[in-house]
């Protein structure tokens, strides 16, 4: 089955004139509540698709709320893959695939208000839910706060595709061999190791050789972000536990 990610939007396969389709239709609240941005979607994929980083965009509808793509056999990422040498050297070549992809149309993201954007969106959802977050929320947003300070002088390198949420259910391994990346509704152009932050924040027990391989002068900087990446992501989860799926 070709379908990963989260489960909140509509999949359908579809017949299309040159063979078999995945119609996605977008859940509203992805976008009102947890801060998906469908238009550069269809922008991330449509670059990424170019350098056969995920599939192409047959057709899509902003205003209708879908985009369409070939259906592809395979299977998710196995949540496992840190302890799997071949593929951790897999994502490693993809992350450098992705950072070599110029991203000028997308927007950038603004990775601390974003978590406060979703805590405050919890808070109205559920008061006492975000509550358990406060203490960490202060701490994670102080160090992220501390470490843009003492990264300032670092040389900064050009904005390039961040996919935003590379999570295994949102990497399919293809039946063809190609490793192709899924659902881009949060992607932006960001700093060359956004997504590997994302990946030492999603995995249980990510390679260790990871986070050494970021450079000293960004290292703090780096650190930060992937706690803030690792609250985002429980944020997100707890704001999703309270939508009801897609029919």
């Amino acid at each position: 089955m070709m379908p990963g990610g989260s489960g909140l939007h509509r999949l359908q396969r579809i017949e299309g004139a040159e063979g078999p389709l995945l119609r996605r239709g977008w859940h509203p609240a992805a976008q009102s509540l947890l801060g998906a941005h469908f238009p550069s979607e269809v922008i991330a994929q449509r670059l990424a698709a170019a350098r056969g980083l995920a599939p192409p965009v047959v057709d899509f509808d902003l205003q209708e709320q879908w985009i369409s793509m070939p259906w592809l056999d395979g299977r998710p990422l196995e949540s496992d893959w840190p302890q799997r040498p071949s593929r951790c050297a897999a994502m490693i070549e993809i992350l450098a695939r992705l950072r070599r992809v110029p991203a000028p149309d997308l927007p950038t993201l603004d990775l601390a208000a974003r978590v406060r954007a979703l805590h405050e969106r919890l808070s109205a959802q559920s008061p006492g839910t975000a509550a358990g977050f406060d203490a960490e929320l202060s701490a994670a947003i102080g160090q992220w706060h501390a470490a843009q300070e003492t990264c300032l002088r670092a040389a900064a390198a050009p904005a390039c595709l961040v996919h935003g949420d590379l999570t295994p259910g949102n990497i399919l391994l293809c039946s063809d061999g190609r490793w192709l990346l899924l659902d881009w509704e949060y992607a932006h152009a960001g700093d060359v190791d956004d997504d590997l932050a994302a990946l030492m924040a999603g995995a249980p027990s990510p390679p260790h050789d990871w986070a050494t391989a970021v450079p000293r002068e960004r290292r703090a900087r780096f650190d930060a972000k992937v706690r803030l990446r690792r609250l985002l992501d429980a944020l997100w989860q707890a704001l999703r536990t309270g939508i009801p799926d897609s029919a």
